[in-house]
């Protein structure tokens, strides 16, 4: 065979085998191409999908963080509003000689929950404290009556002369139920005299009450008694010219006006 025609003949095969191989991977490819496209969209649609409903997560996260900062700035609030109620009572108390040892420092509200409920915590054992010493001091009225004689010199109601007067009356309707000022242990039940029927109560801090004139006593002598605890009832016995509380206060056996005592901002609202 001449040289020229066989390579003309291995030139065509060649060419031939050449181009079957280029159709076949090209038939493959596109093929392969379609499927590659269709799983590519498929996997497109798919994060979409997860966009969206990560957007709605987010979305609802946001709301709950929005939430949670307006609750937070609510309890901040609260606990600045009952820290300063603690201070104010404390400084009305030691107006009037009682001070209550209570955490020193200015307000802070700490910034995670865990630290909050704990300073929510301390707030608690001083209001705790300080209702405690409250109850133990005799603030707060025996009677609910107008005052009908103040305490200091004034003209005696049976001589017309001036005379000191020890406490302060205050107007009563017949068996009006009395109150006990503050705890404490009744150091005397019975008739005092000019107080008529009267009790005696020894509380904390050097502190005694006297309440007179009374038509019925309901506690005895060596009864310890609580704050706000009917101890008798209003009436005129002893040296009285109608139906009325004499109510006096003495601290380590010194008299003080106990209008003073009345309500913890020294004001008579009787």
């Amino acid at each position: 065979m001449d040289k020229k025609i066989k390579f003309l003949y291995i030139y065509t095969v060649g060419l031939t085998i050449f181009s079957f191989i280029i159709f076949y991977i090209l038939i493959n490819t596109k093929k392969d191409y379609k499927e590659f496209q269709k799983n590519y969209q498929t996997e497109i649609v798919s994060l979409q999908k997860e966009v969206l409903v990560l957007k709605e997560i987010l979305k609802d996260r946001e709301k709950e963080l929005e939430k949670t900062k307006k609750e937070k700035e609510e309890i901040e609030t609260k606990l600045k509003n009952i820290e300063e109620k603690i201070k104010k009572a404390n400084h009305y108390l030691e107006r009037k000689g009682i001070k209550v040892e209570l955490p020193e420092g200015g307000i802070y509200i700490p910034e995670n929950s865990k630290k909050i409920h704990l300073y929510a915590g301390n707030l608690e054992k001083s209001i705790t404290k300080l209702l405690k010493t409250i109850q133990d001091i005799p603030v707060g009225v025996p009677l609910y009556g107008k005052i009908t004689s103040g305490f200091g010199v004034r003209r005696d109601p049976f001589t017309g002369k001036k005379a000191f007067h020890t406490g302060i009356d205050l107007r009563a309707t017949f068996k009006q139920p009395v109150f006990a000022t503050a705890n404490g242990k009744v150091v005397y039940a019975g008739w005092g005299r000019g107080y008529g029927k009267m009790v005696k109560i020894k509380h904390k801090y050097g502190f005694t009450t006297l309440y007179a004139h009374m038509y019925y006593i309901k506690v005895k002598t060596g009864q310890y008694v609580k704050a706000g605890q009917i101890i008798g009832y209003a009436g005129s016995t002893g040296r009285s010219t109608g139906v009325h509380l004499h109510y006096e206060i003495r601290r380590y056996g010194k008299l003080i006006d106990p209008k003073k005592m009345l309500y913890l901002n020294s004001k008579n609202r009787i």
